[in-house]
């Protein structure tokens, strides 16, 4: 129904049941026609406020009542607020946003004692469209009827997407990272994490609203305790319906605070998996560096047994000696260059001046940031 439909037939003549779907609440505010709606069924200012439109959910109700204080009608208003998965398009993003989305649909009812009911319905899903749509009673005698019935339906969509999100967690729980090469995704974790945290606060914020509205259904019968005697006896059954709602979404909100927990449990195993894979990679490295040294201490070895002995054949090697073996009778003459100081007072400072710059070059090392070493 178009919005010219609706306020045609309150200005005509409106029947004594009247339910309405209507866009979402941000929608109609971005048209402007709030204050002829508001006008028409005395919707409070509150309803289109963006700190409504934005929470989780709320529940708010007033009376209207004439100058000797006879119920004249009942208005109440709220809202919930459901997280959807949604399988991605296909060859979407990895990580793309198009994996949920939300429902935020919100109620106004307003109810004359046994005369009539408006329910306008904003930015309903098609499935609580459909429940509706699809009763068979409607009912004037309570004003928390139309609570009841469709709260219940409100009910089954969030079972129904926490058990979507739960599917999702326990694919994560069957595709763990392997042990021998673990590669986890901790985004897809971090991700999934942050979707059933959204469970559990539309839960328990639906929670809230429940109660709010159970102590408000109190509070009006209490107060109008002259209403006909078929209303305090619906309202009986009605306070039952209540209660028993309000037991199914305490047991929801403890199921997406268990997938909360069941997440945290798969990130800290999945940090102990890399951690331990880690750990033995670490541990194979220090067994080759194990080998890596014992190799490198018999070329140590090796070095300091034949060192010296080249040491000392490169300095006779030198021209600075001379043999001259045995000839015509001539003995054999070994001799020695007056000259071989030379070789001492060259080798002697090159020597210190080349330990000099590696101490001096290890102390500079030693003050550069770690940053900077590679580079060095």
């Amino acid at each position: 129904m178009s919005m010219r439909e609706l306020y045609k037939m309150a200005e005509e003549a409106m029947p004594s049941i009247l339910i309405v779907f209507l866009p979402e609440v941000a929608e109609i505010v971005n048209l402007r026609p709030l204050e002829k709606l508001s006008a028409l069924f005395k919707i409070p200012d509150v309803f289109w406020s963006s700190v409504a439109h934005d929470s989780s959910g709320y529940f708010g109700c007033q009376d209207t009542r004439d100058h000797v204080g006879e119920l004249q009608s009942f208005n109440s208003h709220f809202r919930f607020l459901i997280k959807e998965p949604v399988t991605p398009k296909p060859f979407a993003p990895e990580h793309s946003n198009a994996a949920y989305k939300w429902h935020k649909f919100g109620y106004f009812t307003s109810w004359t004692p046994l005369k009539k009911l408006v329910v306008l319905c904003f930015g309903l899903p098609e499935c609580l469209q459909k429940s509706i749509t699809g009763l068979e009673h409607f009912s004037v005698e309570d004003p928390f009827w139309f609570h009841t019935t469709t709260i219940q339906s409100v009910i089954t969509l969030y079972d129904k997407n926490l058990w979507a999100w739960r599917d999702l967690v326990r694919a994560l729980e069957l595709n763990r990272a392997s042990a021998d090469d673990p590669r986890p995704d901790y985004i897809k974790i971090h991700e999934l994490a942050r979707h059933t945290i959204h469970c559990t606060e539309t839960l328990g914020m639906a929670i809230e609203t429940m109660t709010s509205l159970t102590g408000e259904h109190q509070i009006f019968f209490d107060e109008n305790e002259s209403l006909p005697k078929e209303i305090i006896t619906k309202s009986k059954q009605t306070r039952r319906s209540l209660r028993s709602q309000m037991v199914l979404l305490k047991s929801l909100h403890l199921r997406s605070k268990a997938l909360e927990e069941r997440l945290r449990n798969e990130t800290t195993l999945a940090f102990n998996i890399v951690a331990q894979h880690d750990s033995r990679v670490a541990v194979g490295i220090n067994e080759a560096a194990k080998t890596d040294s014992a190799a490198m201490k018999t070329i140590s070895i090796l070095g300091l047994i034949f060192l010296p002995g080249t040491f000392i054949c490169a300095i006779f090697s030198t021209s600075f000696f001379n043999f001259s073996p045995a000839s015509d009778g001539k003995p054999q003459k070994w001799t020695v260059s007056d000259k071989f100081w030379i070789y001492w007072v060259v080798s002697i400072p090159v020597t210190f001046l080349t330990v000099l710059f590696w101490i001096l070059w290890q102390r500079l090392y030693e003050r550069l940031p770690f940053s900077h070493r590679r580079r060095v």
